[in-house]
């Protein structure tokens, strides 16, 4: 088998991850998800189930968050989905042109749910015997004398 790893099918994991993670918690999602079950079910029945049930329990934990708990939980949801995803379309580059098409169609038809990218800056300064420690998108001071 060939991998087809170049191009758009190289990342339509991660595309199609994010468009299913923003579907969880708005409109769509019956479509969308009926459609997913219908693409991973290409030839294994019990595989779409499984895969489904997932998505079912993913969605309900989504939901059953405090809404100011939700974006950190889509981003993991949408990392996991990438994966699984991915695994899929680089298992059968085929499959992947069609979920590609799909979610460029879901795009087109959702653009105010397509998620913005921005860039992100940030930068801080210490002084005296103060620290500043970032992990990920965090940024802590800590400054002894106010300890």
């Amino acid at each position: 088998m060939i991998l087809d790893v170049s191009g758009e099918l190289a990342t339509v994991g991660t595309a199609a991850a994010s468009a299913l993670v923003v579907t969880m918690t708005g409109d769509g999602w019956r479509g969308f998800r009926d459609w997913l079950g219908r693409w991973f079910g290409h030839g294994d029945d019990r595989g779409a189930d499984r895969q489904l049930d997932r998505l079912n329990r993913d969605r309900e934990a989504l939901l059953g968050l405090p809404e100011e708990e939700r974006d950190d939980r889509a981003a993991d949801l949408s990392t996991s989905w990438a994966v699984r995803l991915q695994d899929a379309v680089d298992e059968d580059p085929e499959a992947g042109r069609e979920l590609l098409a799909f979610v460029k169609q879901w795009r087109s038809e959702n653009p105010q749910a397509v998620p913005q990218v921005g860039v992100v800056s940030q930068r801080a300064k210490a002084k005296g015997k103060a620290k500043v420690t970032q992990v990920g998108r965090d940024q802590i001071t800590v400054r002894p004398e106010r300890s």
